[in-house]
């Protein structure tokens, strides 16, 4: 059965939307004169019209925004609307988030300034033991066009519930970074690979990380990434 949805729309707008989205959805009916133009006219205002009263009954602002949607059927050149189909989705403008919004960019912006310019986006992914064994090895991977590529190596060290790590990255774009993680016990390598990755994005997100010679950084990964 065919439906008609406005999409997310203001208030305001949704009779136009709706008449528009409905002589598209019919378009090539009407091309074949499976139904005249004034019949969608007719069905358009029709439901255009029964809203109008809903939407004023329920003190639904023009400034708001709403989702319509609603069936229909098609018999022999007459459209009819599937009343028990209608939904009617409303979101409310909340002025005091624009002003909160202002307030938050203006932070977030100072933080950018203050940042490292390096990307943020960045996978963690369990390696294996190290070649001590006392220590597992994680790999830190990070976007260099459309691939990701590794960039660093995590190695975790636990004492009993407590886990101390070792994180040397080396950008795509070629800066070199230390840092060091507390972490919480976790037998499972994929909850800790969680772990490490949300730590290292918000350390690249509040420049907590000490940048490092690019050949001494590439040293060290070395010595992390041995495995047994």
């Amino acid at each position: 059965m065919p439906r008609l949805s406005s999409g997310l729309v203001i208030a305001g707008a949704y009779a136009n939307k709706l008449r528009r989205t409905l002589f598209a959805q019919l378009g090539g009916r009407v091309k074949k004169k499976e139904i005249e133009p004034r019949e969608v006219a007719r069905a358009s205002g029709e439901l255009n019209s029964t809203l109008f009263f809903i939407l004023r009954d329920l003190e639904i602002d023009k400034g708001d925004v709403v989702r319509i949607a609603i069936e229909y059927e098609v018999e022999e050149g007459k459209i009819k609307w599937i009343w028990g189909t209608l939904e009617i989705q409303h979101y409310r403008l909340v002025p005091e988030t624009t002003e909160k919004a202002k307030i938050k960019l203006k932070e977030v912006l100072e933080k950018k300034v203050a940042a490292p310019a390096v990307p943020i986006e960045l996978e963690v992914e369990y390696l294996g033991p190290a070649k001590e064994g006392l220590e597992d090895v994680y790999a830190i991977k990070m976007p260099k066009e459309a691939e990701m590529v590794l960039a660093g190596a995590v190695r975790v060290l636990y004492k009993d519930e407590a886990g101390e790590a070792l994180a040397i990255i080396v950008t795509p774009e070629g800066r070199a970074f230390k840092y060091s993680i507390k972490l919480s016990y976790s037998p499972d390598p994929l909850k800790v690979a969680a772990s490490i990755k949300g730590e290292l994005i918000k350390a690249f997100s509040e420049n907590l990380l000490k940048e490092i010679e690019r050949e001494k950084a590439k040293e060290l990964l070395k010595e992390l990434m041995k495995l047994e």
